[in-house]
């Protein structure tokens, strides 16, 4: 996916996307009604119809899979960040529990506030984002350097580095789940695809010529919807359909609330 359509807002980006691709459907279909003996494809109609049945099968089964797969990708990625935040809420709240409690918080919640006003900015824009790592480094090295005395704190400290461990554990999958989108030969595959199966559908002998172009142009609108839904969603932290950072500002809401219910 181009970095032009990235920064396009949703409807423009649609009108580009599936507005060129039944626009030049139209344009190519327009000169092939020219360039082509109609009286002659409508003799094989019923042969072209059987091959273009088994294009069409095989060319749906293509768009499923991309579209299923990125949808769930975008899913995950939505869930995952979700799982993040919240597994650093636990790490926040557990904290209390020992003395040097109010540290541990205090370094979360920078960690925290960065990776909202530096990574996800960074992330929005398709940069490798790496500015929280020591922050990230710091929260972890607080925590493992607690030194549980109780049984109560031997259990808290437990939780807290499972918890840990877990936040980030999605954060590395975060981070290199929107540095690769789909394959460059998915893609190649896919227009190549959408180009024969149109062009095929173009083949067929119609007595009325607008009919022909409607049924074409309805089957590109399709395709390019497709076409168009997997790249908005091929990149869950980039372009103006993304995950965004609501998670970690909704940490950043309920350690507040920690902080007020202790006073």
């Amino acid at each position: 996916m181009g970095e032009w359509f990235e920064h396009l807002p949703p409807l423009l980006g649609a009108i580009v996307v599936v507005g060129g691709f039944v626009a030049v459907t139209l344009g190519v279909g327009r000169y092939m009604v020219r360039a082509t003996q109609r009286e002659l494809l409508r003799e094989h109609n019923d042969l072209a119809g059987f091959i273009f049945a088994v294009i069409g099968v095989i060319y749906a089964v293509l768009l499923g899979l991309i579209a299923v797969g990125v949808w769930e990708r975008f899913t995950d990625a939505e869930v995952r960040t979700f799982d993040e935040a919240s597994q650093l809420t636990d790490v926040y709240r557990d904290a209390g529990g020992f003395p040097k409690g109010a540290a541990i918080r205090a370094d979360l919640r920078a960690y925290v506030e960065d990776v909202i006003t530096k990574s996800w900015p960074q992330m929005e824009r398709g940069v490798d984002s790496h500015v929280t790592d020591d922050a990230a480094e710091r929260v972890s090295r607080d925590v493992v350097d607690l030194a549980p005395k109780t049984a109560g704190q031997i259990d808290l400290h437990a939780q807290m580095l499972a918890a840990l461990d877990q936040s980030l554990i999605e954060r590395d999958q975060r981070l290199g789940e929107d540095s690769s989108g789909l394959n460059g030969i998915m893609w190649t595959v896919l227009y190549i695809g959408g180009a024969v199966t149109i062009a095929f559908s173009l083949l067929f002998g119609f007595k009325a010529n607008t009919l022909q172009f409607v049924m074409t142009g309805a089957l590109a609108l399709l395709i390019g919807l497709i076409i168009y839904l997997a790249m908005s969603l091929d990149f869950p932290y980039q372009g103006t359909i993304r995950v965004g950072p609501e998670a970690f500002e909704r940490s950043l809401t309920t350690f507040s609330e920690i902080d007020a219910a202790r006073r």
